[in-house]
This record gives C-alpha cells, sequence and structure tokens, in this order.
C-alpha cells in the first residue's frame, strides 16, 4: 500500500472515530437534559451543603486558595510564538503564563491553548494571531481577546466566575458569558462567528463606529463583510465542520478535567453529603457538572466568598 492510500485510510479510520465520539456526545447530552429535569428538586440543598462543608476543610487549611494563573499557553503542535508589547516575536514554551498586551501566534503546521483562569479556554487553529487585551480580576472580571486573523474556539464556562468576556476583530466586537463559539478572520478582515452553546451578541463596526449588533444563539450564525459595509448581517445554520467537532469533545474532556479537581475538594466530605440527601453518585456527578456549565446559580444569598470558592478563584 502506497504512502497516499496509508494517509488516507488513516483519515477515513480517525473519521469514522470522530463521528462515533459524536453520536455518542448527542446520546450523552439527551440524558442529561432528562436527568436535570427530574432532578432538579436537589439542586439548591445539595449545592448548599457543598458550600458549607467544602469552607470547613478550606478554614482549616490556610493557604489552600492561592492566586491563580490567569491565562496559560498550552502548546498543543508544532511551533508557537509569542510577544509582549514593544518586543519582537520569540519562540514560546508551553506553560507560560500570559498577561495583558500579550500576543500569541500560531503557523502552518501549529496549535495552542490559551487557559483563563485554569476553568475557560480558547483553542488557536494553525495560522491565528490573537492578543489578549484586557484580563482584569477585580470587583468583576474582564477578559478581551483581540483576533487579528485565523480561527479559534472559545468556551467560557461559568465557574470561572468571568463577567465580561469579549473577542474584538478588525470589522466586530462580540460579548458572551457562558458560551462555546468559533471565530474565523478572513484575509480580508471579514469576520465569521458560529454559536454551538450559549448567546453571542456581535456589533458591527465601521471606522470604530457600531453599525449593526445582532444576537445569535446556539446553533446559529453570521457572516460579517468588510468590504461590503452596508450588507445587512443575516442569520445562517451553524455548519459543524470536523475542526468544530474536535472542540466539541475536547471541551467534554476539559470538564471531565475540571470535575476531577472539584471533586478533590470535597472528596473527604461526599459520603457525608450523599448520606444527608440520599443521593447517588451519578446525582452528585450530574449536579457537579450542571454547576460547571452553569444548568443553575448559587442560591442569591449565598455569601461571596463561598461563590468566589465555587469559581476555582
Amino acid at each position: 500500500m502506497g504512502k497516499e492510500a496509508k494517509k488516507n485510510l488513516k483519515n477515513k479510520t480517525s473519521n469514522k472515530q470522530i463521528k462515533k465520539k459524536i453520536e455518542k456526545k448527542k446520546i450523552d447530552s439527551k440524558k442529561k437534559t432528562n436527568f436535570f429535569k427530574k432532578q432538579f428538586r436537589i439542586i439548591v440543598p445539595v449545592i448548599i451543603i457543598i458550600c458549607l462543608i467544602v469552607i470547613v476543610g478550606f478554614f482549616l487549611t490556610p493557604g489552600v486558595v492561592a492566586d491563580k494563573a490567569k491565562a496559560q499557553l498550552i502548546i498543543n503542535s508544532g511551533e508557537v510564538q509569542i510577544k509582549s508589547e514593544g518586543e519582537s516575536w520569540k519562540s514560546a514554551e508551553s506553560g507560560i503564563y500570559l498577561y495583558s498586551s500579550d500576543s500569541v501566534k500560531t503557523g502552518n503546521n501549529s496549535s495552542a491553548s490559551i487557559i483563563l483562569f485554569e476553568t475557560s479556554i480558547v483553542r488557536l487553529d494553525s495560522n491565528t494571531q490573537v492578543t489578549i487585551g484586557e484580563l482584569v480580576r477585580d470587583e468583576e472580571t474582564s477578559v478581551t481577546i483581540q483576533q487579528d486573523s485565523g480561527r479559534t474556539w472559545n468556551t467560557v464556562y461559568k465557574i470561572s466566575g468571568i463577567d465580561n468576556y469579549e473577542v474584538q476583530t478588525p470589522t466586530t466586537v462580540a460579548s458572551v458569558r457562558g458560551t462555546a463559539f468559533v471565530v474565523i478572520v478572513q484575509e480580508n478582515g471579514s469576520s465569521y462567528y458560529g454559536v454551538s452553546h450559549g448567546l453571542l451578541n456581535i456589533s458591527k463596526i465601521t471606522d470604530g463606529v457600531i453599525q449593526e449588533s445582532i444576537e445569535i444563539s446556539e446553533n446559529e450564525s453570521v457572516f460579517i463583510y468588510i468590504d461590503v459595509p452596508k450588507k445587512k448581517i443575516k442569520i445562517k445554520p451553524l455548519e459543524k465542520d470536523e475542526w468544530i467537532e474536535e472542540n466539541l469533545i475536547s471541551d467534554d474532556q476539559f470538564v471531565e478535567d475540571l470535575k476531577d479537581e472539584f471533586y478533590d475538594r470535597i472528596d473527604d466530605y461526599i459520603s457525608q453529603i450523599k448520606a444527608e440527601y440520599g443521593i447517588s453518585d451519578q446525582e452528585l456527578d450530574a449536579l457537579i457538572e450542571g454547576y460547571i456549565l452553569g444548568y443553575f446559580d448559587l442560591p442569591a444569598d449565598t455569601p461571596k466568598w463561598i461563590r468566589e470558592l465555587f469559581e476555582f478563584s
């Protein structure tokens, strides 16, 4: 068998594996949705008891709550470059921290991820360049990503505590809270947005002035032309190509990793939580995942410091 034939066979096998994972993901998603509908009655009491129990452990071990990295670069493949304000491009090392005004650039056969507050993620495809315009955790947490070229996948989870998340391109500014979406910037500056989960508010900008705003939701997309400024924005169905499907699968794994960290926090108290409310391992797992994904919130009177604990701050 020739090299090209082997390559094609490998690609077909890979595609089949991805499709199987996608179908399984759809089935699991339906099961989880039905589960949350049935078990909503136990959400609030379990969330409260987790809050109360977790804080005991944290009081007994001062110093556990440490400052977390605001942004960290992970190199997935190939060579990736970074540049700080006023400096030249240089090769990056995986695991380094990023700060406001830092830029990241991938090449022809490279890809990378930026982890935000350890709980949200921006994935950069090949030939993509982004700059962190704002990265502030104060009374409100604001993140601004300037995307100059290429394709990114943005997943912002509620548990991150990010209050304002924006992606800016040469023609648009998009703001979200708790969503997953793709952004593509073409060579001429035209921009494409596609939403998998949540809501995305997009404003079309010409010469620094907002011309039109539109909101798109799950499985919707829009294309903003830079060379046709008066062309009205039209909403179309999101077409999920292989790259998007791979990111959705990666998001599932990212959530599993977050859940593992959450379980580490409450490991000594899991038996007490289950006994107190008579819930199973499956129910507890679904409640923790539901909180991470933003299916429900903490009670309105939950103290701020407990909220921060749940937001991995």
